[in-house]
Protein backbone atom coordinates (compact mmCIF):
# COMPACT_ATOMS: atom_id res chain seq x y z
CA UNK A 1 0.00 0.00 0.00
CA UNK A 2 1.25 3.20 -0.98
CA UNK A 3 1.26 7.20 0.74
CA UNK A 4 -1.56 8.20 -1.75
CA UNK A 5 -3.85 4.68 -0.55
CA UNK A 6 -3.05 5.25 2.83
CA UNK A 7 -4.17 9.01 2.55
CA UNK A 8 -7.41 8.12 0.99
CA UNK A 9 -7.97 5.58 3.63
CA UNK A 10 -7.52 8.21 6.47
CA UNK A 11 -9.56 10.80 4.66
CA UNK A 12 -12.45 8.51 3.52
CA UNK A 13 -12.78 7.29 7.47
CA UNK A 14 -12.21 10.92 8.90
CA UNK A 15 -15.57 11.81 6.76
CA UNK A 16 -17.43 8.79 7.35
CA UNK A 17 -17.43 9.38 11.16
CA UNK A 18 -17.64 12.92 10.77
CA UNK A 19 -21.03 12.56 8.80
CA UNK A 20 -22.34 9.98 11.72
CA UNK A 21 -21.04 11.76 14.59
CA UNK A 22 -23.58 13.02 17.27
CA UNK A 23 -26.39 11.00 15.53
CA UNK A 24 -28.37 8.62 18.11
CA UNK A 25 -28.88 6.31 15.49
CA UNK A 26 -25.01 5.47 15.34
CA UNK A 27 -24.28 5.25 18.43
CA UNK A 28 -24.17 1.18 18.28
CA UNK A 29 -21.69 1.87 15.30
CA UNK A 30 -19.72 4.54 17.76
CA UNK A 31 -19.58 2.24 20.43
CA UNK A 32 -18.64 -1.01 18.20
CA UNK A 33 -15.87 0.78 16.69
CA UNK A 34 -13.76 2.09 20.01
CA UNK A 35 -14.03 -1.62 21.10
CA UNK A 36 -12.91 -3.25 18.15
CA UNK A 37 -10.63 -0.72 16.29
CA UNK A 38 -9.71 2.15 18.14
CA UNK A 39 -9.12 0.20 21.78
CA UNK A 40 -7.50 -2.82 19.93
CA UNK A 41 -4.63 -0.27 18.11
CA UNK A 42 -4.61 2.89 19.96
CA UNK A 43 -3.96 1.33 23.89
CA UNK A 44 -1.67 4.10 25.31
CA UNK A 45 -4.25 6.84 23.98
CA UNK A 46 -6.79 7.54 26.31
CA UNK A 47 -10.41 9.78 26.92
CA UNK A 48 -10.54 10.84 23.00
CA UNK A 49 -13.39 9.38 20.48
CA UNK A 50 -12.57 7.48 17.30
CA UNK A 51 -12.84 10.56 15.16
CA UNK A 52 -10.42 13.04 17.11
CA UNK A 53 -7.76 9.58 17.44
CA UNK A 54 -8.13 9.80 13.03
CA UNK A 55 -7.57 13.75 13.73
CA UNK A 56 -4.59 13.36 15.26
CA UNK A 57 -2.80 11.58 12.41
CA UNK A 58 0.05 13.84 10.82
CA UNK A 59 1.55 14.06 7.75
CA UNK A 60 4.28 13.82 10.17
CA UNK A 61 2.94 10.01 10.95
CA UNK A 62 2.11 9.31 7.17
CA UNK A 63 6.09 10.19 6.58
CA UNK A 64 6.99 7.24 9.02
CA UNK A 65 4.82 5.17 7.37
CA UNK A 66 5.85 5.76 4.06
CA UNK A 67 9.38 5.88 5.49
CA UNK A 68 9.13 2.09 6.71
CA UNK A 69 7.18 0.69 3.83
CA UNK A 70 10.22 2.05 1.29
CA UNK A 71 13.08 1.03 3.76
CA UNK A 72 10.91 -2.44 3.32
CA UNK A 73 10.83 -2.32 -0.19
CA UNK A 74 14.64 -1.23 -0.78
CA UNK A 75 15.71 -4.14 1.71
CA UNK A 76 14.05 -6.61 -0.66
CA UNK A 77 14.80 -4.88 -3.89
CA UNK A 78 18.38 -5.23 -2.98
CA UNK A 79 18.73 -8.87 -1.79
CA UNK A 80 16.55 -9.77 -5.29
CA UNK A 81 19.65 -7.64 -7.49
CA UNK A 82 22.32 -9.44 -5.31
CA UNK A 83 20.55 -12.94 -5.91
CA UNK A 84 20.38 -12.53 -9.54
CA UNK A 85 23.63 -10.14 -10.38
CA UNK A 86 24.88 -12.69 -12.75
CA UNK A 87 21.86 -12.82 -14.76
CA UNK A 88 22.62 -11.61 -18.62
CA UNK A 89 19.40 -10.65 -20.05
CA UNK A 90 18.50 -6.76 -18.18
CA UNK A 91 14.83 -7.69 -19.15
CA UNK A 92 14.37 -11.10 -17.19
CA UNK A 93 16.84 -9.49 -14.10
CA UNK A 94 14.06 -6.87 -13.50
CA UNK A 95 11.43 -9.32 -13.98
CA UNK A 96 12.79 -11.97 -11.65
CA UNK A 97 13.90 -9.10 -9.18
CA UNK A 98 10.52 -7.09 -8.97
CA UNK A 99 8.71 -11.16 -8.50
CA UNK A 100 11.85 -11.57 -5.79
CA UNK A 101 11.32 -8.22 -3.97
CA UNK A 102 7.52 -9.02 -3.96
CA UNK A 103 8.14 -12.73 -2.48
CA UNK A 104 10.69 -11.13 0.53
CA UNK A 105 7.41 -8.67 0.83
CA UNK A 106 5.13 -11.54 1.14
CA UNK A 107 7.52 -14.14 3.55
CA UNK A 108 7.79 -10.72 6.22
CA UNK A 109 3.61 -10.10 5.41
CA UNK A 110 3.09 -14.42 6.34
CA UNK A 111 1.78 -14.25 2.98
CA UNK A 112 1.94 -18.14 2.00
CA UNK A 113 0.66 -18.35 -0.45
CA UNK A 114 1.10 -15.25 -2.54
CA UNK A 115 4.84 -16.25 -1.30
CA UNK A 116 4.46 -19.82 -3.59
CA UNK A 117 3.09 -17.49 -6.15
CA UNK A 118 5.93 -15.21 -6.54
CA UNK A 119 8.58 -17.82 -6.44
CA UNK A 120 6.75 -19.92 -8.66
CA UNK A 121 6.43 -16.87 -11.24
CA UNK A 122 10.67 -16.66 -10.85
CA UNK A 123 11.24 -20.14 -11.84
CA UNK A 124 8.82 -20.30 -15.16
CA UNK A 125 10.17 -17.04 -15.89
CA UNK A 126 13.29 -18.80 -16.03
CA UNK A 127 11.98 -21.92 -17.69
CA UNK A 128 10.67 -20.10 -19.84
CA UNK A 129 13.70 -17.69 -20.99
CA UNK A 130 15.78 -20.80 -21.16
CA UNK A 131 14.23 -22.91 -22.89
CA UNK A 132 13.44 -19.89 -25.83
CA UNK A 133 17.16 -19.35 -25.64
CA UNK A 134 17.82 -22.87 -26.27
CA UNK A 135 15.28 -22.79 -29.50
CA UNK A 136 13.83 -25.75 -28.01
CA UNK A 137 11.35 -26.59 -30.39
CA UNK A 138 14.22 -26.84 -33.21
CA UNK A 139 16.37 -28.50 -31.09
CA UNK A 140 13.79 -31.02 -30.66
CA UNK A 141 11.90 -31.32 -34.01
CA UNK A 142 15.98 -31.99 -35.73
CA UNK A 143 16.14 -34.77 -33.13
CA UNK A 144 13.13 -36.04 -32.71
CA UNK A 145 13.95 -40.23 -32.32
CA UNK A 146 16.60 -39.15 -29.42
CA UNK A 147 13.90 -36.61 -27.51
CA UNK A 148 10.63 -39.33 -28.10
CA UNK A 149 11.99 -41.10 -25.36
CA UNK A 150 14.54 -39.42 -22.93
CA UNK A 151 14.89 -41.65 -19.68
CA UNK A 152 14.53 -39.58 -16.44
CA UNK A 153 14.28 -40.42 -12.52
CA UNK A 154 13.84 -37.59 -10.18
CA UNK A 155 16.75 -39.07 -7.76
CA UNK A 156 19.04 -42.09 -7.46
CA UNK A 157 16.00 -43.46 -5.39
CA UNK A 158 12.94 -43.08 -7.84
CA UNK A 159 11.97 -44.80 -10.83
CA UNK A 160 12.97 -44.04 -14.16
CA UNK A 161 10.05 -43.14 -16.83
CA UNK A 162 11.11 -42.73 -20.54
CA UNK A 163 9.21 -38.75 -21.25
CA UNK A 164 7.84 -38.04 -25.21
CA UNK A 165 9.41 -34.81 -25.21
CA UNK A 166 8.31 -34.43 -29.04
CA UNK A 167 4.58 -34.74 -28.12
CA UNK A 168 5.09 -32.35 -25.09
CA UNK A 169 6.37 -29.53 -27.06
CA UNK A 170 4.36 -30.54 -30.36
CA UNK A 171 0.71 -31.73 -31.05
CA UNK A 172 -0.88 -32.91 -33.92
CA UNK A 173 -2.68 -30.51 -36.35
CA UNK A 174 -5.67 -32.25 -38.16
CA UNK A 175 -5.89 -29.31 -40.92
CA UNK A 176 -2.53 -29.27 -41.76
CA UNK A 177 -2.19 -33.19 -41.04
CA UNK A 178 1.50 -32.38 -39.60
CA UNK A 179 3.00 -31.69 -36.26
CA UNK A 180 2.56 -27.88 -35.01
CA UNK A 181 4.82 -26.36 -32.05
CA UNK A 182 3.33 -25.96 -28.62
CA UNK A 183 3.22 -22.33 -26.85
CA UNK A 184 5.96 -22.37 -24.29
CA UNK A 185 3.13 -20.93 -21.57
CA UNK A 186 1.10 -24.46 -22.57
CA UNK A 187 3.27 -26.76 -22.09
CA UNK A 188 3.52 -27.68 -18.28
CA UNK A 189 5.90 -27.04 -15.72
CA UNK A 190 6.80 -30.41 -14.52
CA UNK A 191 7.68 -30.72 -18.69
CA UNK A 192 9.86 -27.53 -18.54
CA UNK A 193 11.44 -28.88 -15.40
CA UNK A 194 12.19 -32.54 -16.48
CA UNK A 195 13.76 -31.32 -20.14
CA UNK A 196 15.90 -28.40 -18.14
CA UNK A 197 17.25 -30.92 -15.72
CA UNK A 198 18.55 -33.33 -17.94
CA UNK A 199 20.02 -31.11 -20.26
CA UNK A 200 21.80 -29.35 -18.32
CA UNK A 201 22.30 -32.29 -15.60
CA UNK A 202 20.98 -30.76 -12.57
CA UNK A 203 18.45 -31.63 -10.07
CA UNK A 204 15.46 -30.61 -8.15
CA UNK A 205 13.72 -31.86 -4.54
CA UNK A 206 10.44 -33.21 -6.78
CA UNK A 207 8.07 -32.64 -3.37
CA UNK A 208 9.14 -28.90 -2.87
CA UNK A 209 9.04 -28.12 -6.57
CA UNK A 210 4.88 -29.62 -6.14
CA UNK A 211 4.08 -27.37 -3.18
CA UNK A 212 5.60 -24.16 -4.77
CA UNK A 213 3.47 -24.64 -7.77
CA UNK A 214 0.43 -25.89 -5.90
CA UNK A 215 0.38 -22.94 -4.00
CA UNK A 216 0.77 -20.91 -7.21
CA UNK A 217 -1.57 -23.28 -9.15
CA UNK A 218 -4.22 -24.09 -6.45
CA UNK A 219 -3.53 -21.57 -3.29
CA UNK A 220 -5.62 -18.37 -4.93
CA UNK A 221 -8.68 -20.66 -5.24
CA UNK A 222 -9.48 -22.48 -1.96
CA UNK A 223 -13.54 -22.05 -2.64
CA UNK A 224 -12.76 -24.05 -5.58
CA UNK A 225 -10.66 -26.73 -3.81
CA UNK A 226 -11.51 -30.80 -3.33
CA UNK A 227 -10.99 -31.45 0.46
CA UNK A 228 -7.86 -33.22 -0.77
CA UNK A 229 -6.48 -30.41 -2.37
CA UNK A 230 -7.51 -28.03 0.77
CA UNK A 231 -5.76 -30.77 3.33
CA UNK A 232 -2.65 -30.42 1.58
CA UNK A 233 -2.74 -26.54 1.64
CA UNK A 234 -3.39 -26.66 4.92
CA UNK A 235 -0.29 -29.27 5.41
CA UNK A 236 2.29 -26.83 2.97
CA UNK A 237 0.71 -23.91 5.43
CA UNK A 238 1.15 -25.99 8.62
CA UNK A 239 4.74 -26.91 7.33
CA UNK A 240 5.77 -23.74 6.50
CA UNK A 241 8.43 -22.61 8.86
CA UNK A 242 10.24 -26.12 8.55
CA UNK A 243 10.06 -25.93 4.63
CA UNK A 244 10.70 -22.64 4.06
CA UNK A 245 14.71 -22.85 3.45
CA UNK A 246 13.65 -26.03 1.42
CA UNK A 247 11.50 -24.05 -1.21
CA UNK A 248 14.62 -21.35 -1.39
CA UNK A 249 16.48 -24.19 -2.03
CA UNK A 250 14.55 -24.66 -5.39
CA UNK A 251 15.08 -21.27 -6.60
CA UNK A 252 18.22 -21.48 -5.58
CA UNK A 253 18.75 -24.81 -7.79
CA UNK A 254 17.09 -23.45 -10.87
CA UNK A 255 19.25 -20.21 -11.23
CA UNK A 256 22.79 -21.71 -10.51
CA UNK A 257 21.92 -25.29 -12.71
CA UNK A 258 20.45 -23.47 -15.83
CA UNK A 259 23.37 -22.02 -17.25
CA UNK A 260 22.27 -20.43 -20.23
CA UNK A 261 20.73 -17.47 -18.32
CA UNK A 262 23.85 -16.59 -17.04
Amino acid sequence: MNEEDLKKFIEFTKSLLAQMHGKNEYAWFFLSYNLEIVNSFFQNVTNTTGIDKFQSITESDIGRIKAYLSFIDKKAFNYGKEFYKDISDDYLKRELVKDFKAMKIALKNEDIIEFGRRLSLQIENIYNFSLSKLNVLDLISSNKDFYSKVPFKWNEKAKSYDYDFFKSFYFFDKEKKDFSPVELSKISFNTKSVFLMNHFKFRLNKFNLDDIYFLRNKGSHRGELSEEEKNKLQTIINDYDKNYSFYHKVLFDVVNGIQNIR
